[in-house]
């Protein structure tokens, strides 16, 4: 906060704050500062990034737990093929977890132009 008071006190600006301008006269008036640089998308276009990803995270996840549950409560199931289908489907949540998220924070906020 002090680094913004500063900021304000010598008239600088900074984004993504209102800030206090004041002129040599006295008078006072606040600026909007946004993020552009930061996002690249319009608003509709990162509600359906948004609404995107989040389908393909759900699916990902249900899909992947029903068949880790299925090869593990079956016995019958629990063949070497069965095991090593296990094991993509554990190491896909795994992706699902960590990188689905990520990428989509990347993508809201550089955009897919890097």
């Amino acid at each position: 906060m002090e680094t913004l008071e500063m900021m304000v006190e010598e008239g600088m600006e900074s984004e993504g704050a209102y800030l206090l301008n004041t002129s040599t006269n006295g008078s006072s008036n606040f600026t909007n500062i946004t993020f552009f640089p930061y996002y690249q998308h319009s608003l509709y276009v990162a509600a359906s990034y948004i609404l995107a990803y989040s389908f393909i995270f759900l699916l990902c996840m249900v899909g992947n737990i029903l068949v880790c549950l299925i090869v593990l409560e079956n016995r019958c199931m629990r063949t070497v093929t069965n095991f090593f289908i296990l094991n993509l489907a554990i190491s896909d949540l795994l992706v699902g977890i960590f990188c689905i998220p990520t990428t989509l924070v990347d993508n809201l906020i550089t955009g897919t132009d890097h």
